[in-house]
Order: C-alpha cells, then structure tokens, then sequence
C-alpha cells in the first residue's frame, strides 16, 4: 500500500471518530465552536473518501479515451476537497459564529466541551505527526512551506494541511470557550466559531491553489528536470539539448517530451540506441517518469520551441 493511502485511511478513522464525539458533545453543550468543530472532522471525513477515491481511480489503465492514464484523477479530487474545506467547513462555520454572536446562547455541560477539546487535540496531533513523517522521509533540505509548493502528492499535502487546520482550529476553539467559562458572555463562543472558520478559508485556499496548479499541468519539480537535462546533455553522441519540457500526470507519472541535436555521424539505430540509453538512466533515479519522448531535431537559433 503507498505512504499516501495509508495516511488517508489513518486520517479518515481518525476524523470519523472524533466528528462523532464531537457532534455529542454539541449536543449536549449547544457549543457554537463545538458544532463548528464538529462540522469541521465530518468534513475532514468526506474529504479523506474523495482522496480515497482519487487514489482509486488515479491506478486505473490507459485507454483509448485517455492514452496517457488516468493519473490526474487524484489531482481533481483532491480540488473537490479544497471546495469542501471552504464551503461547508468555513462559510458554515463562520455563518454559526455570526448567527451565535446575534442570539447569545448560554453553554452548558462546559467541562466535558473542554476534555473533548484537549482530546480531540491529541488524536488530530496523532495523525499530523503521521503525515509529518512521510513528508519527512521525503522532502530533504526543504522546508515544509517549499516542499508544499512543490510536491506532486497531493494525498499527503491535503492530509497535513487539514491536520495542521485542525490543531489550530482546536486552539481556538479551547481559547475562546476558556474565555467563555471565565466570563459567562456567549459572544466568545461566536467569535471562536468565527476564527475557525476562517483558518478553514485559508486551508481550503491553499489546498486548492496546489492541487489547481497539478491539475492544469504543473511541471516536474525543478531538481528533477536538472538533472534530466544534465542526463541529456552529458551523454555520448548529444550535440546539444534543444529543449526539454514536463507535465505532471499523477503521484507518480510524470510526462518528459523534448528535442535532441545528435552527432552527424549517428544513423538512425545508433540514435535510438542512444535515446534509450538516456531513458534508462533517467528512469533509473526517477521510475515515477513513466513517459519519456525525445525527438532527434537540429539546432536553429532562431526556432522556437
């Protein structure tokens, strides 16, 4: 099972777990920031089927109809989930936080809102760190901000995001409900039910900057196309590179197309020995480069690629 998978399966219990004591907890407390809450993990919950559901049809085979795979189908749920996330996870949360700072509301059972709260925060802090240790293992020297921008993996990106939301949304919400039992004035409830909703504006708005970027056609991440261009360049027989270009099609396919000057003296079969030389030692570093295309073309200055 991929890394990405088993970190959507974990989120999607965890997220389902949690939405239900949370809707209890609600339930009993009448907790604007609760339902907010609540709202917030069923939404997470949906988000990890259509991630679920990305990752599932993403592996179909190519066909007629879609020659280069069905790769790009993880790209298109994983925008879905961006959607979601702004909605019905941050317009509802902050239209509840309106409608609870109009008609204030006393809470009740404030205790058990609390505990719910810190564990809640625990099981979200549980998932994150899962999601942290796969990007972790991945992303070098980046940072997290850097490797977001770049990675082609939109699974894990959205697990993180929406986790790291969640922590911060929970803050919040044990912020304002402490300030809440502190002063008896329902207004905090509301406010608290407002910020949530917002961080839940900026997650849905990031995810679904990233995952737009991957689905109209992003390239490949830049290290990898140096070191594609090196490959190229180096290799016996290369007078020069003309261009070469990339799309991202999926997690794991990515799409090489370009124009190669060959040495004169190369007949046609010793060009192609050569073309798949190069694509072995590419795909050697890098087998998620699925389709490779070069073209043997002569330099002219003034040609555009």
């Amino acid at each position: 099972m991929k890394a990405g998978k088993k970190v959507v399966l974990f989120a999607f219990l965890a997220n389902l777990s949690i939405a239900l004591v949370k809707l209890f907890v609600f339930l009993i407390s009448r907790s604007s920031s609760m339902f907010s809450e609540a709202i917030h993990s069923f939404v997470d919950t949906g988000n990890q089927i259509f991630l679920l559901i990305g990752i599932s049809k993403s592996q179909r085979k190519e066909d007629k109809s879609h020659q280069f795979g069905y790769s790009k189908e993880s790209f298109f749920w994983a925008y879905l989930v961006a959607v979601q996330l702004f909605t019905l996870g941050g317009l509802y949360s902050i239209y509840k936080g309106i409608q609870k700072i109009s008609h204030k509301e006393p809470l009740e059972n404030i205790f058990y809102v609390i505990i719910l709260i810190i564990f809640s925060m625990l099981a979200e802090n549980f998932s994150f760190q899962k999601a942290r240790k796969v990007i972790d293992s991945v992303k070098g020297e980046l940072s997290y901000f850097e490797y977001i921008k770049k990675s082609i993996n939109p699974e894990i990106i959205v697990v993180f995001l929406e986790d790291l939301a969640a922590m911060i949304s929970l803050s919040i919400a044990l912020l304002f409900v402490l300030l809440y039992w502190i002063t008896k004035n329902p207004i905090f409830d509301g406010i608290g039910s407002v910020f949530i909703g917002l961080i839940l504006l900026i997650a849905g708005f990031i995810i679904g900057g990233e995952t737009r970027s991957l689905l109209i056609g992003e390239a490949a991440p830049e290290e990898m196309q140096r070191f594609i261009e090196k490959v190229i360049k180096s290799h016996r027989g290369v007078e020069r590179l003309i261009y070469v270009k990339s799309m991202v099609l999926g997690s794991d396919s990515i799409l090489i197309a370009g124009k190669v000057d060959f040495n004169d003296n190369l007949n046609a079969d010793e060009i192609g020995e050569v073309i798949d030389e190069i694509e072995n030692e590419i795909r050697a570093k890098h087998p998620e480069i699925k389709k490779i295309y070069l073209e043997p073309d002569t330099y002219q200055s003034n040609k555009k690629p």
